[in-house]
């Protein structure tokens, strides 16, 4: 009678350290205290707005996304300057095949160093490429992009060049004398406040020059090309420094 009761005793000796295995899982899942929410992390990235690009640089993962200077700079263009855009704008339309012929008819080409020329090629090929850019992403913003087929993408990027060059015109001959009149009176606002007792107000602001390829001198010869070509030929002036100027003509100005 005294040995029955040591299974009994064992058994629980047995059972008793496999009781915690059982209820440990369940109770990690049901009872675990859920972690404290993170706070949100402050956006550093974009609290001073989208100005920000990555950056190549591993030292320095971002860099300023700004095209400086005049970023939101509200600038009214002068006639003068909507001439030398339309050149090159005709010039931009032109193959490249016939680029290198109109290059070829225009005297000062002819004298340029190899690295002028080059460097005037590649001009003319980043303009056009900025040209299709721009139309194209025009274009995206429409959601016209992925329907449009490669003959429809030429006559989009022209299209879209020729309405908007006509609209730039027509803004820019009716805000021409606004522009003119504020920033005259701004000019005349600032010198009044810091200029010193008795100076006389300044005049208006002076028109910039119109910037031909050459000028000729007195009493040299006329074949020299001058700010407008002649209509033969119809070659565009070209907005990078040149080579030596032709004869009797003075040294072509830069953009």
């Amino acid at each position: 009678m005294q040995s029955a009761p040591a299974p009994t005793a064992a058994g629980p000796t047995n059972a008793a350290p496999a009781a915690p295995k059982g209820p440990a899982p369940a109770t990690g899942n049901a009872t675990k205290t859920p972690p404290p929410p993170t706070p949100p992390v402050p956006d550093t990235f974009n609290r001073y707005g989208k100005i920000w690009a990555p950056s190549d640089d591993v030292a320095h993962p971002i860099k300023l996304n700004m095209q400086f200077p005049g970023v939101g700079e509200m600038k009214v263009p002068n006639q003068e300057e909507l001439k030398q855009r339309d050149k090159l704008e005709d010039l931009a339309n032109l193959s490249d095949d016939d680029i290198r012929a109109k290059l070829a008819e225009w005297p000062p080409y002819a004298k340029m160093k190899l690295a002028d020329e080059g460097q005037l090629l590649i001009r003319i090929q980043q303009f056009k490429e900025q040209r299709t850019k721009i139309a194209m992403d025009r274009a995206r913003e429409l959601g016209l992009i992925n329907s449009l087929t490669p003959d429809q993408k030429v006559k989009f990027e022209k299209e879209y060049w020729d309405k908007k060059l006509k609209m730039d015109h027509e803004l820019a001959k009716q805000f021409e004398p606004i522009f003119k009149a504020k920033d005259q009176k701004l000019r005349e606002e600032l010198f009044k406040e810091f200029s010193t007792p008795g100076t006389l107000v300044p005049p208006p602001a002076p028109k910039p020059p119109a910037v031909p390829i050459a000028q000729n001198k007195p009493g040299a010869s006329t074949n020299a090309p001058s700010a407008t070509p002649p209509a033969s030929t119809n070659v565009p002036p070209m907005p990078i420094a040149q080579g030596k100027p032709a004869p009797g003509a003075a040294a072509p100005v830069a953009h």
